[in-house]
């Protein structure tokens, strides 16, 4: 018989986590809170089990903007995930038969799902909703030994870290305390206003110190490059059950001729094949084949996969009602999704 649940209490979370094996760290109640925060929303899970088949789904539910009447949609946290299934994937159509009502009920109008690449889940949902490709990311497999990982790095990054070396540049793991947090805190400030990255990833002091807190499914590490005495560049890494995550880097715009970046890197896969993980998911760039994808790849040796986005409206009819009131008002890209949650700008009405 089917079981189908709505969890929202942490102590249930876990509960349930531990009925899967190696589900990645994204799916922790620690990491789905942290971000639901972020975008003014609450965190739950759906969670279905049938036979031998579970699937578990976490989702951030946030008020729709710009109207009065109480409706909401659904987003992933940052980062990948959707629903994670453990057993016969053929199952999922029915778990979203259920999710689909669980919609209709509470007013939920839109789903956006980051799905997860290693997961390749959204190939179970196309015919369930609009599955659109974005970008490849890359990973590098540390199931083969550290020689021949390094063997494989393009010969500009094996330069690069030569060039390190020779500046007499230096790796650790820091403790996650106080003063390390906000060393890397201004050093990803820095390297934000360096890339002009936009205002979503300007996130704020207490996401960091939450963000290296120990959880069921992950542990956080920061690891830092060193000139003499100064930091200069830093990551954060996510160490799961089986795979990591290169989370977020961070580095001195007047040291980048060292080439510190290169260094780090190539430490924090030593680190990251040290721990046990069967990968390293580097993630991919802002765009397709930019300058921060090729950067990665140089690690990577052609190791990529596909990341993909799941978009899901669940009323039709009051989607399209706001579209057509904020016509009215503001010039948006109707091909944002949803449309309501992109950059709005007002029109200029002149008087009469």
């Amino acid at each position: 018989m089917a079981h189908f649940e709505i969890i929202e209490q942490q102590d249930s979370w876990e509960k349930l986590l531990e009925n899967f094996y190696n589900i990645d760290c994204y799916y922790s109640y620690e990491y789905g809170n942290l971000f639901a925060q972020n975008e003014n929303g609450k965190l739950f899970a759906a969670y279905y089990q049938e036979d031998e088949t579970q699937i578990f789904y976490p989702f951030i539910k946030r008020r729709v903007p710009f109207i009065e009447e109480e409706l909401y949609d659904i987003v992933t946290p940052y980062g990948y995930g959707g629903p994670f299934i453990q057993g016969n994937e053929v199952r999922v159509r029915t778990f979203y038969q259920f999710f689909n009502s669980y919609c209709q009920l509470h007013n939920i109008i839109t789903e956006t799902i980051r799905f997860h690449p290693l997961y390749r889940n959204y190939s179970h949902l196309e015919n369930l909703l609009e599955i659109d490709y974005i970008r490849k990311t890359t990973g590098v497999d540390l199931q083969t030994s550290l020689d021949d990982i390094r063997q494989n790095y393009t010969e500009m990054n094996k330069r690069n870290i030569r060039k390190a070396l020779r500046n007499n540049l230096n790796c650790l793991v820091a403790e996650n305390n106080e003063q390390n947090i906000n060393i890397f805190i201004d050093l990803y400030h820095e390297t934000m206003d360096r890339n002009r990255a936009s205002s979503y990833y300007y996130f704020d002091k207490e996401y960091f110190f939450k963000q290296v807190q120990k959880t069921v499914l992950s542990e956080s590490f920061i690891l830092f490059a060193r000139l003499n005495n100064e930091i200069i560049a830093g990551v954060m890494v996510l160490i799961g059950k089986e795979f990591s995550h290169y989370h977020l880097g961070a580095s001195r715009t007047k040291y980048l001729d060292l080439k510190p970046n290169n260094f780090l890197f190539d430490y924090m896969i030593e680190f990251c094949k040290n721990k046990g993980s069967k990968l390293l998911h580097l993630g991919g760039g802002y765009q397709e084949n930019d300058g921060l994808y090729k950067f990665k790849t140089s690690f990577t040796n052609g190791n990529n996969y596909e990341y993909f986005l799941g978009k899901k409206i669940h009323d039709t009819t009051k989607y399209n009602k706001i579209i057509e009131q904020l016509r009215l008002l503001f010039e948006f890209d109707e091909n944002y999704f949803p449309c309501y949650r992109g950059k709005m700008k007002p029109k200029n009405f002149i008087g009469i």
